[in-house]
C-alpha cells in the first residue's frame, strides 16, 4: 500500500460517522488540530475528578494534582472551576432556558427540557461565539445578516472562516427567502450567524420567519449559529430561540451576564440539543482557550438565576429580569420621544417601538449632510455624548443609541445635548 492510500485509509478509520447534523458539520469543518482537541482526554481533568471524589470520601486523602495555591489567605482564596462550568449553573441556565423558551416536549430536545448537559459555561458570549467559529468557520463561508455587531467579522476571520454579508430584508423589511438562498448556493455559504433580539436594531422574526429559516438550513445542510444575548429583552410578543425551530443544527450563545447588568462578570454559555457538543466538545475547546470561565462571575449569576427558575416552577414571571426588562422599556420610549421630536426615524423593521434588546437605531434628520461617522465626532468633538455610527453595523446614515447605560435623568439631559449638535451642525450648514 502507498503512503498516500496508507494515509486515507487511516483517515477513513477515525473518521466517525455521526448521526446529528451539528457534530457531523463541525466534524467535517474543523482543522485536524482541533479534532485532536476534543477527541482527546485531558489527563490532568480526568485526575482532579477522580481525587475530588476520593478527597470527598476519605479526610486523609492528600491532593497534589492541583496548580494553584492554597492555605496562605483561604478567606481570599478562589479555586479554579471546570472547564463547562460551574455544574449547578449549567443546570439553573439550562431550566431557565427550558421555561423561558418553553423547550419542554419539543421535537429534537430532550423530553424534559434542557439540563446541564446542554450548557457550556464560557467567559462572556464573545469567547462562546470564538470557539464555536473554531470548530464551524475553518476555511468555511459564513452568511451574515445585516445588521450584524462589529466583532462577527473579526471572530470569523480569527478562525480561519470567510465572512459574507448576505441582505436578509427587502426594502420593506420583510425576510426575502428567495435572495438569501441565492446568495448561499453562490458562495457556497455552510454556516449562518444570525442575532435576534438584534443589535443594534432590536429587530426580531416572526415564528413563521423561524420556521423559514429552519428549513432553508436543512435543505442546505447549513449550521444556524444563533446570537441570542438579549433574547428575554423582549418588548412585543414571547421570546422565541432558534432551538425551538431548528434544534438538530443550531448552536445558541448567549450571556445572562448582560440580561442581569453584570457584563463585567464575563459570564456568558452555549446551548446546543446535541449534548456531546456541549458537555464534551465545548469543554475541552474551553481548556485549550482560557482554562475555565470566571468562577466569581459564575457565583454571583447562581444566586440570581435560583430565584429566577423558583419563579418560573412556580407559575411566575422571573421577577428580577422583569423588572429589568420594564425600566429598559421606559428608558427606550423616553429616548425614542426625544429623537422623533428631533427629526430622527427609527430604522429597522419596527417603524414606532423596537422589539427588543438594548439600543435604539435612528436615521439621522434628512437635512443634516454629514455622514453617521462625521455626526458622532460632532458629537464628541463639542463634549455633549457619545453614541455609535452605524456603518460599523452594515448600516450608514444611521446611529445606534444605546439607552441601556443611561438613566432616565441622564436620557433626559441628553435631549438638550442632542439638540446643541444638531444645532451647531445646521448653524455651519447654513450659507
Amino acid at each position: 500500500m502507498s503512503e498516500k492510500s496508507h494515509s486515507q485509509s487511516s483517515q477513513n478509520k477515525i473518521t466517525p460517522e455521526f448521526k446529528s447534523p451539528l457534530l457531523d458539520r463541525a466534524w467535517t469543518y474543523m482543522p485536524e488540530g482541533i479534532r485532536q482537541t476534543v477527541t482527546s482526554e485531558p489527563i490532568i481533568p480526568a485526575i482532579a475528578a477522580k481525587a475530588k471524589v476520593i478527597a470527598a470520601q476519605n479526610p486523609d486523602f492528600i491532593r497534589s494534582d492541583q496548580g494553584q495555591v492554597v492555605g496562605i489567605l483561604p478567606d481570599k482564596e478562589v479555586y479554579y472551576g471546570p472547564s463547562s462550568g460551574l455544574e449547578e449553573l449549567r443546570e439553573l441556565v439550562g431550566r431557565f432556558w427550558t421555561y423561558a423558551y418553553r423547550l419542554k416536549n419539543k421535537p429534537g430536545i430532550p423530553p424534559q427540557g434542557l439540563d446541564k448537559k446542554n450548557v457550556a459555561i464560557v467567559s462572556g458570549a464573545t469567547e462562546g461565539l470564538a470557539i464555536v467559529m473554531h470548530l464551524f468557520a475553518f476555511k468555511q463561508k459564513v452568511g451574515l445578516m445585516p445588521l450584524y455587531w462589529s466583532n462577527y467579522k473579526g471572530i470569523i476571520l480569527n478562525a480561519g472562516g470567510n465572512p459574507v454579508v448576505v441582505k436578509f430584508f427587502d426594502e420593506n423589511y420583510r425576510v426575502d427567502f428567495k435572495n438569501v438562498e441565492q446568495v448561499i448556493r453562490k458562495n457556497k455559504i455552510t454556516s449562518l450567524l444570525i442575532n435576534f433580539p438584534n443589535n443594534p436594531s432590536g429587530d426580531v422574526l416572526t415564528e413563521d420567519e423561524l420556521q423559514q429559516l429552519a428549513d432553508l438550513a436543512r435543505q442546505f445542510n447549513l449550521i444556524i449559529i444563533a446570537d441570542e444575548v438579549y433574547n428575554f429583552i423582549r418588548y412585543k410578543g414571547e421570546p422565541q430561540s432558534m432551538l425551538s425551530s431548528a434544534p438538530e443544527r443550531t448552536v445558541v450563545i448567549s450571556s445572562a451576564s448582560k440580561e442581569y447588568l453584570i457584563p463585567g462578570a464575563r459570564v456568558g454559555y452555549v446551548i446546543a440539543a446535541e449534548e456531546t457538543f456541549t458537555n464534551s466538545w465545548m469543554p475541552k475547546m474551553i481548556r485549550s482557550f482560557s482554562s475555565s470561565p470566571n468562577v466569581l462571575g459564575q457565583r454571583i449569576l447562581v444566586e440570581i438565576l435560583k430565584d429566577e427558575v423558583k419563579d418560573f416552577e412556580e407559575g411566575r414571571p422571573p421577577r428580577i429580569i422583569t423588572g429589568i426588562k420594564k425600566e429598559l422599556k421606559t428608558r427606550c420610549g423616553l429616548i425614542i420621544s426625544i429623537l422623533q421630536e428631533k427629526g430622527f426615524e427609527l430604522a429597522g423593521r419596527d417603524e414606532d417601538f423596537p422589539s427588543g434588546a438594548i439600543s435604539v437605531l435612528a436615521r439621522l434628520p434628512r437635512d443634516i449632510e454629514l455622514d453617521d461617522k462625521a455626526f458622532v465626532d460632532k458629537a464628541l468633538e463639542l463634549k455633549k455624548f457619545s453614541a455609535v455610527p452605524a456603518s460599523v453595523f452594515g448600516a450608514p446614515g444611521c446611529i445606534r443609541f444605546g439607552y441601556a447605560g443611561m438613566t432616565q435623568e441622564a436620557i433626559r439631559k441628553f435631549s438638550n445635548n442632542l439638540q446643541d449638535v444638531l444645532d451647531s451642525i445646521r448653524k455651519k450648514a447654513d450659507p
